[in-house]
């Protein structure tokens, strides 16, 4: 009786788990669709992360940690700090008595002259007026007919339910959607039709209960963007972030539910993590998209030891010098830009995304800005050309790019010693930081002076690096022995700096060109010949 009893209890057990296995199958209706296979760009397009509300216009400020009011190291309300921000943003001046409008295609026409297709715009809860500048970008371009598209980027959506985020998102995104136009050529879409929508932490929309029914979170998640999806009336196409080192097993789960992946701020290291990711997505026949970031150096001041910023001024100021720090990323001058996109164009992939437009108060933005200038653009667009096989935008000119720092690694500012926490550090890198480097694109061979080195450098692209010494940056470059281009930088380097400040620094042949162009001046004393 026992034995039968026995018996029976296990066929009952096998049946049950048979049947909750078939029910997990069934339940998982989302698991390696077709559409997942689907490319995501019918041609290739360089997307810039867009921060949507760091943009200057009348009565809209820039937010503190990129207010050009606090960037001088005295007579401001951030003096006893040093200065708050280390960026001089162009824009400030140019627009603070212009419509939104008339900023929105400011911003345009920058990212277009940079190399840039489109932006992918950083997009929270709680934040519905942004709406309103992203539906100005689409008047704009549609109305100056400008060759620009646009996709959301869901960002970081914590907190609440995954139905009460939903029904915000929904409900702007509906009334973006319908304000603009749903078939609006700006949108980007897939060649089969799905708006793409860039997530940054966006998983973070889904509930994850706690008996996952033995699901992997991935399916939660995809779960929720499918609602959200069926919220807006439209197919999505969701491209995921990755910015920590992940295990196969986990890159496997979120391909197994996303068509897409870009990487964000993770350091090109002899062990990129996008190695390990690329491989997967060619693997499981996903999209991975190229990433790049040109500098990273906050301007934000954190709470020493978390990522935790002073919003504004005051209370940086408040909490004083010895509660403050700056994050940093040794990116060895543009040795990481260029590292990050030429494996992009390794990868073949369809997409690069830039990293980024205009968060300036992280130190990685392209826009136009006084320590940056134009030399990480000129770079985007050469490695462009690369990429795509078209020829090279300075044919028939001979360009010049000065990266450095502002003073060596190892010296110590005073009396403004803001503490630094570096992390994803690369030895080559930082060797690269205590260099001049002079990036080179030339019709033929010619001498290059930076100071008082003169090298013999080849016709096209080259690099070429000097020991960075104390004073003033002059690159020459001769050809039989007349001047072909001369500039003079007008940053300095110093051996003793009055505050913290790792942010690159850069200035070209081209720069002065490129501020006319952005300003209609370009305000600077440096010479070009």
């Amino acid at each position: 009786m026992r034995k039968k009893q026995s018996l029976f209890r296990g066929f009952f057990m096998g049946w049950m788990l048979l049947l909750t296995s078939i029910h997990l199958i069934a339940q998982d209706s989302l698991r390696n669709l077709p559409e997942l296979s689907l490319p995501i760009s019918h041609k290739k397009l360089v997307m810039a992360h867009c921060m949507t509300n760091i943009i200057r216009y009348k009565g809209h400020k820039f937010e503190d940690s990129c207010d050009p009011d606090y960037y001088a190291p005295k007579g401001n309300l951030t003096a006893p700090l040093g200065g708050l921000t280390q960026v001089k943003v162009i824009a400030d001046s140019l627009l603070r008595n212009k419509t939104l409008d008339e900023a929105v295609e400011f911003e345009m026409r920058a990212a277009l002259a940079s190399g840039i297709d489109g932006f992918q715009f950083y997009y929270v809860l709680g934040a519905p007026d942004w709406d309103e500048i992203i539906k100005a970008y689409f008047r704009v371009a549609d109305r100056q007919q400008l060759d620009f598209k646009f996709a959301l980027c869901l960002s970081h959506p914590s907190g609440s339910t995954e139905a009460a985020k939903i029904a915000e998102f929904s409900g702007r995104i509906n009334g973006i959607l319908n304000t603009v136009g749903r078939n609006n050529p700006h949108w980007m879409r897939t060649p089969d039709g799905r708006l793409v929508m860039y997530m940054w932490y966006g998983e973070q929309l889904a509930d994850i209960p706690a008996d996952r029914q033995g699901l992997p979170e991935a399916y939660y998640q995809a779960r929720a963007f499918k609602r959200l999806a069926e919220a807006t009336g439209e197919r999505l196409a969701c491209v995921l972030s990755i910015n920590e080192r992940m295990s196969a097993e986990r890159i496997g789960q979120y391909l197994d539910y996303f068509p897409a992946v870009w990487m964000w701020t993770l350091s090109y290291t002899k062990d990129y993590p996008g190695r390990q990711v690329a491989a997967a997505c060619k693997k499981r026949n996903r999209t991975f998209m190229g990433s790049a970031f040109s500098d990273f150096y906050t301007s934000k001041l954190l709470k020493r030891g978390t990522w935790d910023m002073f919003h504004y001024a005051k209370d940086a100021v408040a909490a004083g010098l010895g509660k403050v720090e700056r994050k940093y990323i040794v990116t060895g001058l543009s040795w990481t830009f260029r590292k990050m996109l030429e494996f992009a164009i390794e990868q073949d992939v369809s997409v690069i995304n830039v990293i980024t437009w205009n968060d300036y108060p992280e130190g990685h933005h392209l826009a136009p800005e006084e320590n940056h200038n134009d030399g990480f653009s000129l770079l985007l667009k050469h490695y462009k050309s690369v990429w795509k096989k078209e020829p090279s935008p300075f044919a028939g000119n001979d360009v010049a790019i000065a990266f450095y720092k502002k003073y060596r690694h190892d010296v110590k500012p005073q009396p403004f010693n803001i503490p630094l926490e570096s992390f994803q550090e690369d030895a080559l890198a930082r060797k690269e930081e205590d260099s001049i480097e002079v990036v080179t694109m030339l019709q033929s061979g010619a001498q290059l002076k930076i100071n008082g080195t003169m090298r013999k450098v080849p016709a096209g692209f080259s690099i070429t690096r000097v020991p960075l010494q104390k004073g003033r940056v002059q690159v020459t470059i001769e050809r039989s022995g007349r001047l072909v281009k001369r500039f003079v930088a007008p940053e300095q380097v110093t051996d003793k700096p009055l505050r913290t400040d790792r942010l690159t620094y850069s200035w070209s042949t081209e720069t002065e060109q490129y501020r006319r162009s952005i300003t209609g001046d370009p305000s600077t004393a440096a010479a070009v010949e």
